[in-house]
């Protein structure tokens, strides 16, 4: 029997992003065939796409090439309409969000419950660990193969536009578990994508008092102000640190998230962090940079925040389900599969257009 062919958008190499005909996976017994209602325009696939790739440099370190066939999209929302196992068939019909990796479960990492920093994971729409497919699964298709215990259940007041959002709010939970905040305690958010927006409203949720939104754009900022953003800064037009310093009688703020991750930012967020505070980098790049090592001094702290653990996207769904987290005013623009090309130019291109977040709609 010949096998059933699906409309994808495939990256063959840098820049070439593809829309073709490939073969719909045929089930293994441990996964489920979704029917994907929507899948959102990552920043790292844009990255992907221009050659880079941000999941090894964020979690090994390490800079690894993009393998070929990849359909890129790991920011899923979808149906279940095929099952490999009998055992699963109550699953079909079933809305789902995606959790989009798989790790080895048996490594160092792993047996200490930090799966999010196996180096052997498998990932939804990236990674070169996938040794036995034609093509890399991702959500740039009109269907797509997850693991069955990695399609988590959505309830019907989560549209699948919304839902393709989940992945990075586990993300964002991640990033404010790593800061561990206490009510009352201050911040500051650098980069207000929309992943710096979940992050305002995960800390607000978590008890952040005083919340500071910094971007060099004017949308990004007055959509953090609507999602309750205490104060924004366009590091554009001030002097963020100066500004911060005096916002808070000089002393700093408790907890800075790094959305962006250059040298710029970098130093701005330490030269912010109160004594006793933390710099929590939630994006990286390979750039060198020299630090006064008086910018640790007052037991100042910086770490990174690499994907999230599985249980973070369970409470990312209860966050948003219950409108303690909103997505829906920073998903500026929504395409069609077949406008994959335009949809990238403006995820590209995001100042020109007012664009925050891309939506694709197969």
């Amino acid at each position: 029997m010949p096998q059933r062919r699906m409309k994808a958008a495939v990256l063959e190499a840098p820049g070439k992003l593809i829309l073709k005909e490939v073969p719909i996976p045929r089930l293994k017994p441990d996964e489920v065939l979704i029917k994907v209602g929507a899948c959102g325009i990552c920043g790292s696939d844009v990255r992907y796409y221009l050659g880079e790739n941000p999941w090894s440099l964020h979690t090994l370190g390490i800079e690894e090439s993009m393998p070929p066939n990849t359909i890129l999209g790991h920011e899923v929302a979808g149906e279940i309409i095929e099952v490999g196992s009998s055992s699963f068939k109550s699953r079909l019909g079933e809305r789902v969000g995606i959790i989009a990796f798989k790790s080895c479960g048996k490594c160092y990492y792993c047996r200490r419950g930090l799966h999010n920093l196996c180096k052997e994971m498998l990932h939804i729409g990236h990674d070169g660990r996938w040794h036995d497919v034609d093509y890399i699964p991702g959500g740039y298709a009109e269907y797509m193969p997850v693991w069955e215990d990695k399609a988590h259940p959505i309830p019907q007041n989560i549209s699948f536009e919304e839902a393709t959002q989940l992945d990075g709010l586990a993300v964002a939970v991640h990033a404010v578990n790593r800061a561990r905040i206490l009510p009352g305690e201050s911040i500051a958010i650098i980069g207000m994508g929309p992943i710096g927006l979940m992050v305002l409203q995960v800390a607000k949720n978590v008890g952040a008092t005083d919340t500071i939104a910094i971007d060099i754009r004017e949308k990004p900022l007055e959509v953090a102000s609507k999602l309750g953003a205490d104060i924004t800064l366009n590091g554009k037009e001030k002097d963020i640190v100066k500004d911060i310093l005096k916002e808070t009688d000089g002393e700093g703020v408790n907890v800075v998230f790094d959305t962006v991750g250059n040298e710029n930012t970098v130093m701005q967020g330490l030269s912010m962090l109160a004594r006793g505070g933390r710099l929590i980098l939630v994006a990286l790049s390979k750039r060198k940079i020299t630090l006064d090592l008086t910018l640790f001094s007052g037991e100042r702290l910086m770490t990174s925040s690499a994907n999230n653990l599985y249980h973070e996207y369970t409470i990312a769904v209860e966050l948003l389900s219950h409108n303690r987290v909103r997505v829906r005013p920073f998903i500026t623009h929504i395409f069609s599969l077949d406008e994959i090309e335009e949809a990238f130019k403006i995820a590209l291109n995001k100042e020109a257009y007012d664009a925050i977040k891309v939506v694709i709609k197969p």
